[in-house]
């Protein structure tokens, strides 16, 4: 019988550690994160819209990080490699953070997101949905979805060609809740043949 103790428990050390970058690199503009297992340890890639402020002046702040979590997640002999996305345009994370940002400031929601919206579809999405809520106008209440192109909303093409994001933000009026999904370009793996198509396999040759 399969022992599923060691995976659940790398599961949820790996929830407790993001959920740790997500709340002491806000600054950074943390995204994401990935493991890797290396011959010297483990190496931990932090996907941020400004690795410089993760590393620090001449390191700092990364060595003050592998330490805090050594601390804190009990990992051993880890590494940190600070990475910069590189489409923050089509990047749900980035684009709920860019909104709650604007939000702050006191942008009006909805200029905000014509112009992100805007900008993920010149970028190359397919399609990009955003639902604000909270006291958006008033003291009551408020729900706003705003949707751009195509957006897949069941079966394979939702689950493997859109990313999700929510962003929370404390204002004056309460609590509010941003979630940005985005679809990608995909291409079919597969389609039906028609009766006498001939189709171009993948090394050049026709098949009937």
């Amino acid at each position: 019988m399969t022992n599923y103790y060691p995976l659940l428990a790398e599961a949820r050390r790996n929830v407790m550690l993001k959920e740790y970058l997500d709340a002491n690199l806000k600054q950074a503009g943390f995204i994401d994160m990935t493991i890797e297992k290396t011959p010297l340890g483990t190496r931990l890639n932090v996907l941020a819209l400004r690795p410089g402020l993760v590393i620090g002046p001449h390191g700092s702040s990364i060595r003050s990080l592998m330490e805090d979590i050594s601390k804190e997640i009990s990992l051993k002999d880890i590494t940190v490699n600070a990475m910069e996305i590189q489409n923050p345009a089509i990047d749900p994370k980035a684009i709920a953070m860019r909104l709650s940002n604007a939000l702050q400031k006191g942008v009006a929601f909805r200029r905000a997101v014509t112009g992100v919206m805007n900008e993920a579809m010149n970028a190359g999405a397919i399609g990009i949905e955003v639902k604000l809520q909270g006291k958006i106008r008033s003291e009551r209440a408020a729900f706003q979805k705003f949707t751009e192109g195509v957006l897949p909303k069941s079966g394979f093409p939702r689950e493997f060609y859109t990313r999700t994001a929510v962003e929370h933000i404390l204002m004056k009026m309460g609590l509010y809740g941003v979630k940005v999904t985005i679809a990608y370009k995909y291409q079919p793996e597969f389609r039906i043949k028609k009766e006498g198509e001939k189709i171009e396999s993948d090394k050049g040759n026709k098949t009937e």
